[in-house]
């Protein structure tokens, strides 16, 4: 299997609407998180709310896409998965926690996929995600040479663009596509300069599960 897949429509939209009515309807938990100040990223801002998915339900109808997950990408073992509530995008990363963190990991698990399965967004974004090299390979496109559609570093912070070539960009194209890559890639949301971020709401929605695979 390849480090980045994206299959469009791997869910359905009455899958999405059950979806979003079971956590919107049936549950009235909290969200966590939200967008926080940083200097790192030109807007000020990056973040998004979190709300858990509940896995201790059984009649939660997202088991019936994690059991598909399974069977199409092998066995795996969840440690981190939400409904992320975007508002500003990241500036790229990757999900390592820490180097201690990467360590304790390396004991247990190899690494597996993330999965990504967006349920809606804003009409005026055009959303995306972009993964990178560090450093960059030589026939990669250099951060710098896409800046209309990547998050602009902060002052002091421009440099860093330096080490990263786009290894792949994807822009989403439906409610329900499936965007999965081997754990641990640097990745980051498309932006776009007219369009109008806020921290007072959300413009975009998406499943987000981390996995790994357990030695």
């Amino acid at each position: 299997m390849n480090d980045i897949v994206y299959k469009e429509k791997y869910i359905d939209l009455s899958e999405i609407k059950t979806l979003r009515s079971f956590y919107s309807k049936k549950l009235k938990d909290r969200f966590s998180g939200g967008p926080f100040k940083t200097d790192k990223n030109k807007f000020g801002f990056e973040g998004c709310w979190d709300r858990p998915l509940h896995l201790e339900i059984k009649f939660n109808p997202v088991h019936r896409i994690i059991k598909k997950l399974q069977q199409d990408f092998g066995p795996f073992e969840i440690h981190i998965s939400s409904i992320r509530y975007l508002s500003f995008p990241f500036i790229p990363h990757t999900d390592i926690k820490s180097s201690d963190w990467l360590l304790e990991q390396r004991k247990k698990y190899k690494p597996g996929y993330t999965f990504l399965i967006p349920l809606w967004w804003h009409k005026k974004n055009k959303p995306g995600t972009a993964f990178f090299s560090s450093p960059p390979e030589p026939e990669q496109k250099l951060y710098n040479e896409k800046s209309s559609i990547l998050p602009k570093f902060g002052a002091g912070y421009e440099n860093w663009s330096r080490n990263l070539g786009i290894k792949k960009i994807i822009y989403w194209q439906n409610y329900g596509d499936l965007i999965a890559w081997k754990s641990f890639q640097w990745h980051c949301s498309l932006t776009q300069p007219n369009f109008y971020y806020s921290d007072k709401r959300w413009c975009k929605e998406f499943i987000s599960i981390e996995t790994s695979i357990k030695i």
